[in-house]
């Protein structure tokens, strides 16, 4: 009698609590744009990672493509080389977890670098700013 007491204020109740504690999760897009990109002098390294809490791998979509499989994304300087220069990374689904690394060096000539972070439909990080040449850089950790 004592383990069915046990099992039963185990119940569904706790469910909720955990939601609470943890949070419904939100969509995420973020926006990077790099013009005057060198794959041969520069350094670029945009990461994300995000979880919803299940076992759904395919919660990331880049430039309308869903990324089958893959938990994280990962850019570098040779994404940004070519014709793209935008890249719009977004979530699937509500995630409950996101993580973001952004590492830009910049040494050859000056590079533009438009960085924007939208949670749900609010911009949280909006960085627009051009780096100089001879090491400057930009680098960020996010995570919400």
């Amino acid at each position: 009698m004592t383990f069915g007491t046990v099992l039963t204020s185990c119940s569904k109740d706790n469910d909720d609590i955990v939601d609470e504690v943890i949070g419904q999760g939100s969509h995420y897009k973020v926006t990077v744009t790099l013009e005057n990109v060198n794959p041969d002098d520069d350094f670029v390294s945009v990461s994300l990672a995000g979880g919803s809490g299940g076992t759904k791998t395919d919660i990331w979509k880049v430039n309308g493509v869903v990324r089958t499989g893959e938990s994280a994304i990962g850019l570098k300087d040779t994404d940004f080389a070519g014709a793209t220069k935008t890249y719009v990374i977004e979530t699937t689904e509500p995630i409950r977890a996101f993580a973001n690394g952004v590492q830009i060096i910049n040494y050859g000539a000056p590079m533009v670098v438009k960085y924007k972070i939208e949670k749900g439909s609010e911009t949280v990080i909006n960085e627009n700013l051009t780096l100089t040449g001879d090491g400057a850089d930009f680098t960020k950790q996010y995570s919400f």
